[in-house]
C-alpha cells in the first residue's frame, strides 16, 4: 500500500510510512513534499499563465476567433488561448514544465532520503533497508 500511496502523493505516504519514525519526523516530511509539490505546480500554472496571455495577444489579431469566445467559460477560453500561442512559445512552454516537472521528482527523492536517514539516526537502525534495531526489537518480542 504505501507504494502505491508513494507514487499518488507522497505528502500522504509520510504519514504511513514505518520507516520515517517519529510523527515529529513524519510531519517534516510531508510539509517538505507538499512546499515541492506546491513550487512545480505554481511554475508550471504561471507557464500556462503566460502562455495563455501570449495566446490570447495573437488572437487580438484575429476579431472573428475573438468573437467567438465572448460566451464561453473561463477554462474554454484558457484552453483556445493556449492553442492560439505560437508553436515556439508552446514548445518552450512544454520544456520549462518537464524541467520542473524532472526537478520535483528528484526533490521528491532528495527528501526521502533525508527524512528516513533522520529516522534511522533517530531510532540507531543504520542498515540498508530502513528496518534497524527497533524494527527487529519488536518482532522479537513475545507475548506472555
Amino acid at each position: 500500500m504505501s507504494k502505491v500511496l508513494f507514487l499518488v502523493s507522497p505528502t500522504l505516504n509520510s504519514f504511513v510510512d514505518r520507516r520515517k519514525g517519529t510523527t515529529g519526523n513524519k510531519i517534516d516530511c510531508a510539509f517538505q513534499h507538499f512546499k515541492n509539490s506546491t513550487v512545480s505546480n505554481v511554475q508550471i500554472g504561471a507557464l500556462a499563465g503566460v502562455t495563455a496571455l501570449i495566446g490570447r495577444a495573437a488572437m487580438q489579431k484575429a476579431p472573428e476567433a475573438a468573437a467567438q469566445l465572448q460566451n464561453k467559460g473561463i477554462l474554454t477560453k484558457l484552453v483556445k488561448y493556449i492553442n492560439a500561442a505560437p508553436k515556439p512559445v508552446k514548445i518552450v512552454t512544454g520544456a520549462l514544465a518537464g524541467l520542473s516537472l524532472l526537478v520535483r521528482t528528484y526533490n521528491k527523492g532528495k527528501i526521502e532520503q533525508k527524512y528516513l536517514d533522520r529516522a534511522q539516526f533517530v531510532d540507531h537502525t543504520f542498515t540498508l533497508d530502513g528496518e534497524g534495531i527497533k524494527a527487529q526489537n519488536l518482532s522479537n518480542t513475545k507475548v506472555k
